[in-house]
């Protein structure tokens, strides 16, 4: 769950001239030729270093990205008619767009680089014994925050909740996330929240509310405000960690809380009906070959679905955040997926947490 920090100013203009979708690959008087594929993805992920190999092997497909902040997002574009081949969900969500007969099974068959991915991985993309989706990216959550201006070490994800930090803490803006940082904090079964337990997270978020110098979606701007020291703790990914850690006068650590960490995987899938199904196929496979998934460690510093590139890539701040091999899930809180009914209620509640004074 990443924004790349290194677009250059040509780029981002080109961006903001064709809103949230980007055209890349081809010359315009070849468009076309080769086919399209529109995806459906999180900010910086369209970044050619992100899909490089795919580029490289078919330079005469047209593939345009559309941009959305968040899990919630990317569902409710699909559910509500979004024509894109491709999209790009996180864990706690796949069971869902199974469910409601969202995505096309996929034929790992010719999946050149299926045999790449370790077994663990491939489980999670994995319903009534069929392959719906194909692990890319592998992260943690944890707390990012500035050691130059927090006294101490920050060891509890109840750092978000402390006044001593009052205005300058930002928290990721989504809802769920918030439901399990009080779970863990408050040693809730996140699996069988109370309806009680529920309102007194919505409270304890609603009392947060005065803490918090901002919500970010953007993981640019979280970056930004940590680096002219605005913002002093928040929830982050590791990626913001590696874009901060190397900046002249920026002092960051990445926190490792007793409760632990949240890990995630990023999958991709095909949307159900596409008419680009082989091309999409060819596009997933690219995405687990060894330049784009050195791309994904070197620059975001995630782990990878492509295990041979895993475990012989050196990225120091991999190896530093244990995440230098797919075993480090086991030791990490693995997020389950929610019912339709949880879902909503932990939207609500943050509904109504955005929506206090």
């Amino acid at each position: 769950m990443k924004t790349a920090f290194r677009l250059s100013a040509a780029v981002l203009l080109f961006v903001l001239a064709v809103s949230s979708s980007t055209l890349y690959g081809i010359d315009p008087a070849v468009a076309g030729t080769g086919g399209q594929l529109t995806v459906l993805d999180w900010p910086g992920f369209d970044e050619e270093d992100f899909w490089i190999d795919f580029k490289k092997k078919h330079p005469d497909v047209t593939v345009r990205f559309e941009i959305q902040p968040s899990d919630a997002a990317i569902y409710g574009a699909i559910k509500a008619g979004n024509q894109a081949d491709i999209i790009h969900p996180y864990t706690s969500w796949l069971k869902r767009y199974v469910d409601e007969g969202l995505v096309e099974e996929i034929d790992v068959t010719k999946l050149a680089n299926w045999d790449k991915i370790p077994e663990s991985l491939k489980a999670i993309g994995r319903f009534n014994g069929k392959q719906y989706f194909i692990p890319w990216d592998v992260g943690f959550s944890s707390i990012l925050y500035r050691t130059d201006k927090v006294e101490g070490t920050i060891d509890s994800w109840s750092a978000l909740l402390d006044p001593q930090y009052k205005g300058h803490i930002s928290m990721f803006d989504d809802g769920q996330s918030a439901v399990e940082i009080s779970s863990y904090i408050h040693d809730y079964d996140e699996t069988n929240i109370t309806p009680e337990q529920l309102r007194d997270i919505r409270d304890e978020w609603i009392k947060q509310k005065n803490l918090n110098l901002d919500y970010w979606e953007d993981e640019s701007k979280l970056v930004r405000e940590m680096a002219d020291g605005d913002v002093w703790v928040a929830y982050a990914w590791p990626s913001a960690y590696a874009a901060l850690k190397d900046m002249p006068d920026v002092k960051v650590a990445y926190a490792n809380p007793k409760e632990g960490r949240t890990s995630w995987v990023g999958v991709y899938g095909i949307r159900k009906g596409t008419k680009n199904y082989e091309l999409a196929l060819k596009f997933l496979d690219e995405k687990l070959s060894a330049a784009t998934a050195n791309n994904v460690i070197d620059e975001l510093s995630y782990g990878v679905a492509n295990q041979e590139v895993w475990s012989s890539n050196s990225n120091p701040t991999l190896k530093e955040l244990s995440l230098a091999d797919p075993s480090v899930l086991q030791r990490t809180k693995f997020p389950s997926e929610l019912t339709e009914k949880q879902r909503g209620e932990w939207t609500d509640i943050w509904t109504q947490v955005k929506a206090a004074p």
